[in-house]
């Protein structure tokens, strides 16, 4: 086994990878489903693709992506695959939706905390729906909106969907914050929502960085890991994704107030271009949160670079549009341009941290962090079999401001405006 392989364990897993890939295909047959495994890149790192069908037709969002060494890139595209499926339309369950008024969502002191439901109170009011979630720490249950998670609820082909519900809300106010936000898939509810909670917080991460850089008042020096201090197999697999990438990538520590090792895998992009081919991981480890970094940059080098001949990746690499170009400072947001920024930047040594070897203790660790900080992680088991377990987080309060390099023009959450007015003042 790679030492990729051995990095991906670290306590976020609960079982091995044999045992993980058993329980992925388990769960594609139990949805009378096959599932197509093809190698990108077959190496350390590698990058698999899986596609799933029902018969001779592939599935409704049924196409998954994986990273890592190997054998851990073949099960992340199975378990990528299941998740995408399953929370995309075709897996809402119609009989737990219900509907809220718009303002009344916005007066929820916890889910006001979130940028895009604080919007709701100064739009038109109306009916939304939306699915219950519960709190993590005291099990409370909270009607959270649909659109925030599920993208393809805002899409025509969804209108008769919403027609259904009784959902007649004009969404066009706050449509730009709706993203994947928080979905996972695992073996168990609980080794999914750790991968969830990793992924709020990494992309809380990078709209602080890209607040801090490019909107605030006084911008701080970025953080970057010198690479000859990094552990001989970070420092292999760094190596190996240079040789793929053709060029030289850094590595910014963009950790915040959390805690929670936060990396930044970042290519320089060509001038005048936006700096779109990157690669994020946070972790309890941040041995993992740089290998899980430098991986998915790898995975997207590859997506951006193959879309035209390989369908996987076409699907996966949409064309979006640049609604930035009015506004200078989200638009230096959106090119996310840190390479002026590289030459004072505060060069820091690696160092490990301790992280919990269990997903349990992944899970209580994670809670905790943003618990302390005032915030509430909210969990939605989607689907849960003996095999499979697709579960969606959601913390309001958390900046989702990231979604500013896809183009969209948002504004940051309170967060945000903290780090906006008074600097980052989190390392």
């Amino acid at each position: 086994m790679s030492q990729t392989e051995l990095v991906v364990q670290d306590g976020e897993r609960a079982l091995s990878l044999p045992e993980a890939h058993l329980r992925g295909m388990a769960a594609v047959a139990e949805l009378d489903l096959r599932a197509d495994c093809t190698a990108v890149l077959d190496g350390d790192p590698a990058v698999w693709t899986a596609t799933l069908w029902r018969g001779d037709d592939p599935v409704p969002s049924g196409l998954g992506l994986g990273k890592g060494g190997s054998a851990a890139a073949q099960v992340g595209a199975i378990f990528e695959a299941l998740e995408h499926h399953l929370s995309g339309l075709q897996g809402l369950p119609n009989s737990a939706t219900t509907l809220r008024a718009a303002h009344e969502i916005s007066r929820d002191v916890t889910l006001r905390q979130d940028v895009a439901l604080g919007l709701l109170g100064e739009l038109p009011d109306g009916p939304m729906g939306c699915l219950p979630f519960r709190a993590v720490s005291s099990g409370a249950e909270v009607d959270v909106p649909l659109f925030l998670s599920v993208p393809d609820y805002l899409d025509e082909g969804a209108d008769a969907l919403r027609e259904s519900l009784g959902d007649h809300y004009d969404y066009t106010g706050v449509s730009r914050y709706s993203c994947n936000n928080g979905w996972a898939a695992g073996t168990d509810p609980v080794e999914a929502a750790v991968h969830a909670l990793n992924e709020t917080i990494e992309r809380d991460a990078l709209s602080l960085l890209l607040i801090d850089q490019f909107l605030g008042r006084w911008r701080s020096p970025l953080v970057l890991i010198a690479p000859r201090t990094l552990p001989d197999d970070l420092a292999a697999l760094v190596s190996a994704a240079e040789t793929i990438l053709g060029q030289r990538l850094y590595l910014i520590d963009m950790t915040t107030d959390l805690g929670v090792p936060s990396i930044l895998a970042y290519l320089p992009a060509p001038d005048g271009e936006p700096a779109r081919v990157r690669g994020c991981g946070a972790s309890l480890s941040r041995h993992y949160a740089i290998a899980r970094a430098v991986s998915e940059l790898v995975q997207v080098h590859l997506a951006s670079s193959l879309g035209t001949v390989h369908s996987a990746f076409a699907a996966m690499s949409p064309v979006r549009h640049d609604w930035t170009t009015p506004y200078p400072a989200l638009q230096a947001c959106y090119r996310s341009d840190f390479s002026t920024r590289l030459a004072d930047a505060t060069l820091v040594p690696y160092r490990d941290t301790e992280a919990p070897d269990t997903t349990a203790g992944h899970f209580d660790a994670l809670v905790d962090a943003l618990t302390r900080r005032g915030l509430t992680p909210l969990q939605r088991d989607h689907y849960v079999t003996d095999n499979l377990a697709v579960v969606n987080v959601f913390v309001p309060g958390l900046e989702r401001f990231m979604l500013v390099t896809d183009g969209q023009v948002v504004v940051p959450g309170a967060r945000g405006l903290a780090v906006k007015n008074n600097g980052s003042g989190y390392r």
